[in-house]
């Protein structure tokens, strides 16, 4: 089941560090009205999400896409945040899909209705699979991945980008630069996961 926005607002919180009080002093509020949007009791409006986004120090499109209804289909170019080499270290350590929105430094548009949506720097990576001349990569956590799509792979090995390939209960994972690695669902390492790459993207 989705989190709501409340569990993510206090996630959120939790991330950067401030408490309901402080949030509410922040925002000009009272301390009840913070615990009522965390509660659920209270949904945020416009001008609420305008003062979370200034209190809290994140994009106001973040707090849309937590805001927004999960089975609705949203299309919007928004901000993503970007995982450098020192935050993608970061996150690998705990594979939380709402972190890169709450410790990112840096933000770029993308169009994309995956509210986990981020791009990653190539910095970062092990290996590359050929996009060593992107700036930055967009990785949608929640698409779907298919056989011959380019994934982000996090594996006790480090964090790379290569080509999968599945065949039944065979995956392979292609990189042009070092012999294809092959798994069967026995010995594939429990803390590996995939995630789908969408887009590369250079900047001028």
């Amino acid at each position: 089941m989705s989190a709501t926005f409340g569990e993510k607002l206090r996630k959120l919180m939790k991330a950067r560090g401030i408490k309901a009080i402080k949030l509410a002093q922040k925002m000009g509020v009272s301390c009840a009205y913070i615990s009522q949007l965390i509660t659920g009791i209270r949904r945020p409006g416009r001008e609420t999400l305008l003062k979370l986004s200034r209190a809290l120090e994140v994009p106001v499109e973040t707090l849309l896409m937590m805001e927004a209804d999960p089975a609705d289909t949203i299309l919007i170019s928004r901000r993503i945040p970007v995982l450098d080499e020192t935050k993608m270290q970061e996150w690998a350590d705990v594979i939380d899909l709402d972190y890169p929105a709450f410790a990112a430094n840096s933000y770029e548009y993308a169009t994309t209705d995956d509210p986990n949506a981020f791009y990653v720097t190539t910095g970062g990576l092990t290996s590359c699979c050929g996009l060593d001349s992107c700036d930055l990569i967009l990785v949608e956590p929640n698409k779907h991945i298919g056989s011959g799509d380019t994934v982000l792979v996090c594996s006790p090995e480090g964090i790379s980008i290569k080509k999968i390939v599945i065949q039944d209960t065979t995956t392979i994972l292609l990189d042009e630069k070092k012999e294809p690695a092959v798994f069967s669902r026995e010995n594939l390492h429990e803390s590996t996961k995939f995630y789908r790459v969408s887009q590369c993207l250079r900047k001028f």
